[in-house]
């Protein structure tokens, strides 16, 4: 152990005495310091922490105020034009929900954290660049049209195939933190986009998992943009037996079947116990984006108005019995638009989402057993089983969401966002984790919705 000390603190010293004589001889460039803060307000109208109707009274959302308030620096440094750098920390106060009678979750929470920790190298013509390497801790978007929903390649699971919004920034953030590698490779003229990466999972369990994926979009003439993309979920891991667990008590097994048995009024479930899920699998994407601006220009609108675009992903290529046995039960689908606001607005976008899976996007099977199925109970009777039971309609009560953003630039350096939506909203718990519940807050279709309104200030 102090061998590795030794070596980590003779690393960073080597590193530390690099940059000053880089410095010292010109060859780097600082940027002007980046400082912004964000002020978050809004409100659950509907929501519980449960997807039991008859849920206790401390699980109801409703009427839940949010807030957060967060403040971000930024520093980039360009060396030898070649090699950028940016770093940046900062942190947020928020109010764990929902708000209770203990005392201790009644105070402000406050986490720090890390915005961005990156390098990004660049090859051939400093204004064209051949190839381009990005590594460390770093925003990715592919689809940067979406603004709420979408995103599904990168921040969703195979099996169980869960989808997810927000997080730590619960809006204008529909993209994903990747921890890792990406290798951009442009051709045709930049027409083409190609994006090679290496993932590694630090959200949910099992972490540390890497996922290798290949993305690229095309836009073929101006006003159209097409996309794709291929993802190997946890495909290189780290402990293979924590991607592929085969657990003693058969709650991994490949479920044959479930049925009900009214005699006894139980429900029963079969088990093969050769077979196994897993985490890994196979995942596609397709985007495509089309705005009529292009090839019929209306100067009285707004750069981003009428702009129409999608996405559609599976989640899982193979399939596997009982859970993951339909693989149009593993297919999200987003479709957007932009309204026109004739430039009153920067921006006005609406989202619908609708993933017919015939499970209720519940992961507690994920987090507390590292189990690579849904919610899903064992044999015998149990008071949620029926929840489960494909025949039960109330299971897809969640297939349909939806979500409305705003922006508005007030002068340089202040925007005001605004977002209402029925989406995977997750709130932070006391611990600053991701989830107080395992299920979206807002989990009923039309019934639950929050909006929250952002001030957003910088220089």
């Amino acid at each position: 152990m102090k061998k590795n000390h030794t070596r980590i603190l003779l690393a960073l010293s080597l590193f530390a005495a690099g940059a000053v004589q880089a410095q010292e001889n010109g060859d780097v460039e600082y940027k002007r310091v980046s400082i912004s803060g964000q002020f978050d307000n809004g409100q659950i109208i509907h929501g519980k922490m449960s997807v039991n109707e008859n849920a206790q009274a401390k699980e109801d959302m409703s009427g839940s105020f949010i807030q957060r308030t967060g403040v971000w620096i930024t520093q980039e440094a360009v060396v030898k034009q070649r090699l950028t750098l940016k770093m940046g920390v900062g942190g947020m106060f928020w109010y764990v929900l929902p708000l209770n009678k203990t005392s201790s979750l009644r105070q402000t929470q406050f986490g720090p954290g890390i915005s961005q920790a990156q390098a990004t190298y660049a090859w051939g013509d400093l204004d064209n660049p051949a190839v381009s390497l990005q590594m460390g801790y770093f925003p990715y978007k592919y689809n940067s049209d979406a603004k709420n929903l979408g995103e599904y390649l990168m921040r969703s699971g195979t099996y169980p195939g869960y989808v997810v919004t927000g997080g730590w920034n619960m809006m204008n953030s529909a993209g994903y933190m990747v921890q890792g590698l990406r290798v951009n490779v442009p051709s045709w003229d930049g027409k083409i986009q190609t994006d090679f990466l290496l993932a590694m999972e630090h959200d949910l369990p099992p972490l540390f998992g890497i996922t290798p994926a290949l993305i690229s979009q095309v836009t073929p003439i101006e006003g159209i943009k097409i996309g794709a993309g291929v993802a190997c979920n946890h495909c290189i891991p780290i402990k293979p037996s924590s991607e592929s667990p085969h657990l003693n008590d058969m709650s991994n097994n490949v479920i044959k079947s479930l049925t009900y048995d009214t005699a006894s009024n139980e429900y029963h479930v079969a088990y093969d116990s050769n077979s196994y899920y897993t985490f890994q699998g196979v995942k596609l994407m397709a985007s495509a984006s089309f705005d009529p601006k292009a090839f019929f220009p209306m100067p009285m609108l707004g750069a981003e108005d009428l702009k129409l675009y999608g996405e559609v992903a599976l989640l899982g290529v193979k399939n596997y019995g009982y859970l993951y046995e339909n693989r149009l039960e593993r297919m999200p689908v987003m479709v957007g638009i932009n309204l026109p606001t004739f430039k009153l607005l920067d921006i006005l976008s609406l989202e619908v989402e609708h993933y017919n899976s015939k499970f209720v996007n519940d992961i507690t099977s994920l987090v507390y057993a590292q189990s690579p199925t849904w919610n899903v109970p064992g044999d015998g009777a149990g008071d949620f089983q029926e929840d489960y039971d494909i025949a039960n309609s109330e299971i897809r009560r969640d297939n349909w969401k939806w979500s409305v953003y705003g922006k508005k630039t007030i002068t340089k350096g202040i925007e005001v966002y605004g977002q209402a939506a029925s989406d995977h909203l997750r709130t932070i718990n006391l611990n600053g984790g991701p989830l107080p519940s395992m299920v979206p807050v807002t989990n009923r279709n039309g019934k639950d919705w929050y909006y929250i309104i952002r001030l957003q200030f910088g220089i």
